[in-house]
């Protein structure tokens, strides 16, 4: 679901009950990464995403509990992402010549520093800053949502 939306339309989404999802999207307004918006009627509650993406550190510095949460938040990301491309996949037929010829999948293997290896990651988000949803004025005509999930980990 991409927009703003009640915590039905959520729910629906996820497959939670409405009181769950609302629980979630006040929790997540607490924290900044959603907010209300105003409905048309002024009867619904209408939330909408304030973060356009994610990312953060390893939390080195932190504690244990914090690094096993960050560990666990990270795996979880992982698991929505490859969702999302193995949709794709199975779907793909039904995506027009051109939407299928701009899908990107890059997998490749550089040699880096670890300074570097942060640049890298500074510089893509640099790139995709300019079309998440929340910083457009308006939404191209012929644009959909895309998924892009950048993974820069050193082999083990």
């Amino acid at each position: 679901m991409h927009g703003d939306a009640t915590a039905t339309e959520c729910a629906a989404e996820v497959g939670e009950s409405p009181q769950s999802c609302s629980y979630h999207l006040r929790t997540l307004a607490k924290h900044g990464f959603v907010e209300q918006v105003p409905s048309k009627d002024g009867r619904e509650r209408r939330w909408r995403a304030r973060v356009g993406s994610i990312d953060w550190d390893a939390g080195t510095d932190a504690d244990e509990d914090f690094q096993a949460a960050a560990q666990l938040a990270r795996a979880a990301l992982l698991e929505v992402g490859d969702d999302i491309v193995r949709e794709y996949v199975t779907h793909e037929r039904s995506f027009s010549a051109a939407w299928r010829d701009a899908s990107t999948f890059l997998q490749t293997t550089v040699l880096v520093t670890a300074d570097e290896l942060n640049a890298i990651g500074e510089q893509i988000q640099e790139v995709l800053a300019p079309y998440l949803a929340g910083s457009r004025e308006r939404k191209p005509r012929g644009a959909r949502v895309a998924h892009f999930s950048v993974r820069g980990v050193p082999k083990p």
